[in-house]
Formats: structure tokens, sequence, C-alpha cells
């Protein structure tokens, strides 16, 4: 698996976890904030990928 791949299922793996505790925990702040930041930084690694892919192709 390359360090992409590698790095995106860490992510997937951390926002799914972060979910779960909130879920366990549906008052919680320091959950909340646990699995808003996990979200934003997925988001973050998708819309960068994306880009770096349009940049690739942009000449196909």
């Amino acid at each position: 698996m390359d360090a992409n791949n590698r790095h995106f299922t860490e992510l997937l793996d951390k926002t799914d976890s972060a979910f779960q505790r909130l879920l366990d925990n549906p008052g919680s702040p320091e959950f909340t904030n646990a699995y808003e930041n996990a979200k934003q930084e997925l988001d973050f690694y998708i819309s960068h990928m994306g880009d770096q892919l349009r940049k690739k192709y942009q000449n196909y």
C-alpha cells in the first residue's frame, strides 16, 4: 500500500473511531471536538488529493 492510501486509511479509521466515541457519549464536548477535528482533517485530505489529481490529469 502506498503512503497516500495508508494515510487515507488512517484518517478514515480516526474519523470512524471518533464518531463511535461520540455515539457512545453524545453530550461530550471533548468527543464532539475530536470528531469534528477528525472529519475536518479527512475533508482537507480528500480535497487536497482531488486538487493533485486534477493537476496531474489536466492535460488529458
